[in-house]
C-alpha cells in the first residue's frame, strides 16, 4: 500500500493555493492595466471629438415646431423627380431587365 504522508499532501495543497493566488494577483493587475489604458484612449478620443465639434459647429436647424405631414407627403424629395410623369421611374441603381441566373434552375 503506497500512501502519501499528510505533510506532503498539505505541502502540495499549499503550493497549489499559493500558485493560484499569485496567478490571480498578476492576472487581475494586468486586466486592470488594460482597462485603464482603454479608458484613457476612450477619453482621449472623446476629447478630440469635442474639440472638432467646437472648432466646426453644426449649423442650427430650422425651428418650425411640428412638421406638417400633408405638406411633406406632397413634396417629392427623390432625385428622379423630373421623371415623375413616366409610368415607372428608375434610379441609377435599379435594373431595367429582371435578373436571370446564368447557371439555370438548380432543380432541373
Amino acid at each position: 500500500m503506497n500512501t502519501a504522508s499528510p505533510i506532503s499532501v498539505g505541502y502540495g495543497w499549499g503550493v497549489l493555493v499559493l500558485a493560484g493566488g499569485g496567478s490571480y494577483y498578476f492576472a487581475k493587475k494586468s486586466i486592470n492595466k488594460d482597462r485603464a489604458e482603454r479608458a484613457e484612449a476612450d477619453n482621449k478620443r472623446r476629447m478630440q471629438q469635442r474639440e472638432l465639434q467646437n472648432r466646426y459647429p453644426m449649423p442650427p436647424q430650422k425651428q418650425d415646431g411640428h412638421a406638417n405631414p400633408s405638406k411633406e407627403a406632397t413634396e417629392d424629395m427623390s432625385p428622379a423627380s423630373g421623371h415623375a410623369s413616366e409610368s415607372h421611374a428608375h434610379s441609377g441603381f435599379e435594373s431595367t431587365a429582371p435578373y436571370r441566373s446564368k447557371k439555370g434552375d438548380r432543380f432541373s
